[in-house]
């Protein structure tokens, strides 16, 4: 939906196959939060987005990052002078607010209620659609249709794959104290745990993606072994718990693909690189591709070229191939490093969270590429 309205900015017609009917767009059942980094939330408000929706956002001006309960690293947005290091804000207000803002652009047509069958791409000057509700023709196909992408099978991809073997539980928490516009992550050896602060006016409220082993899933179906299991987890970091939502189960992996694009289709966000939630990172690159996207379709545009050319493309991929690498080994890595209890492990791991947060310039750093306000292209 970022992309389509990006493009549309710039002049470009754009038309967005719909598996879903229009009505489950228009009330999205969605108790998830998303962490909007500061430079997303800048190509937001060239959108025209971020500035009608920021107000219902909250500010995170600070990340506390524990291995266990004993070292940490803190972060905070006063040492760099860029604004706040990111926003929490619902899946539910994102998601409604951007498909109104579709549905009211005269250059988006939409087409719900479609399944997608096949895809024809052996001519040379177009990609064919064919679906349940006829066949859609396109100089470029871009499949933006998430981690379990159907583009990206139909049109044989090829990509890595890794199952993590760990869920996500998902789940928003009441608790005693104020977050302060804290964000915390604890690292355990079965997952991390992370406390997302939330905007409630009525409540003192955090979301929480609490990472746990597979085979842990048996032992938590007492609601009271959760909850024990939890709150020894937690610490008592904001006070006492007052209140829980019903835990929501995401299966966790990882999809990389070797090559963005080909023959008129590109992919982009979570059907190009699906990642590990361990640093929130997953939505915010997404809106890269689309910005990034969106930009070098426009030059093509002004040039008279082919949005399928595959100069055009390849210039495309090579200017999100750092960011893309960079962000998937790391948060592959950092899950792999810190989701175990080896003594050698441990021991790397204090002692890298130690002299981390003694280096100003190490901080500062890994906050502006997080922010997204680092330029990572070539």
């Amino acid at each position: 939906m970022v992309l389509a309205l990006s493009l549309t900015r710039r002049g470009i017609p754009v038309a967005i196959i719909e598996k879903n009917k229009k009505s489950k767009l228009s009330n999205i059942n969605d108790l998830r939060t998303s962490a909007i980094s500061q430079g997303s939330s800048r190509i937001l408000t060239n959108l025209n987005i971020w500035n009608k929706i920021g107000n219902k956002a909250q500010l995170i001006n600070s990340i506390l990052v524990k291995d266990g309960k004993m070292s940490e690293i803190n972060f905070d947005s006063e040492s760099i002078s860029e604004g706040p290091l990111g926003y929490i804000i619902e899946n539910k207000i994102l998601k409604e607010f951007v498909f109104k803002e579709l549905t009211k652009n005269d250059l988006i047509d939409i087409y719900y209620d479609v399944e997608i069958q096949e895809i024809e791409n052996k001519r040379q000057d177009v990609v064919k659609l064919k679906t349940n509700k006829g066949i859609f023709e396109s100089y470029l196909l871009v499949g933006a249709d998430g981690r379990y992408s159907k583009i990206r099978e139909l049109s044989s991809f090829k990509y890595f794959y890794n199952d993590y073997n760990q869920r996500a539980l998902v789940f928003n928490i009441s608790h005693e104290q104020n977050h302060n516009s804290s964000a915390v992550e604890y690292f355990f050896p079965s997952g991390p745990l992370a406390l997302l602060p939330m905007k409630n006016k009525k409540q003192k409220m955090s979301s929480v993606v609490w990472t746990i082993e597979n085979s842990m899933q048996l032992e938590f179906k007492r609601k009271n072994t959760f909850l024990k299991e939890f709150e020894k987890r937690y610490n008592g970091h904001f006070g006492k718990i007052l209140n829980f939502s019903k835990p929501v189960p995401y299966d966790l992996n990882v999809f990389y693909c070797y090559n963005y694009f080909k023959n008129r289709i590109i992919l982009v966000g979570d059907a190009c690189q699906a990642i590990h939630p361990i640093a929130g990172q997953g939505l915010n690159l997404g809106i890269r591709d689309a910005y990034i996207l969106s930009n070098t379709l426009e030059e093509g545009l002004s040039l008279g070229i082919d949005f399928g050319d595959g100069l055009l493309l390849e210039k495309y991929s090579r200017k999100r191939s750092i960011d893309k690498n960079l962000l998937v080994q790391s948060t592959h890595n950092l899950n792999k490093l810190f989701s175990n209890n080896t003594f050698f492990l441990s021991a790397i791991r204090k002692m890298g969270l130690r002299i981390f947060n003694q280096s100003m310039f190490l901080k500062k750093q890994s906050m502006l590429f997080a922010m997204g306000l680092r330029r990572l292209e070539f």
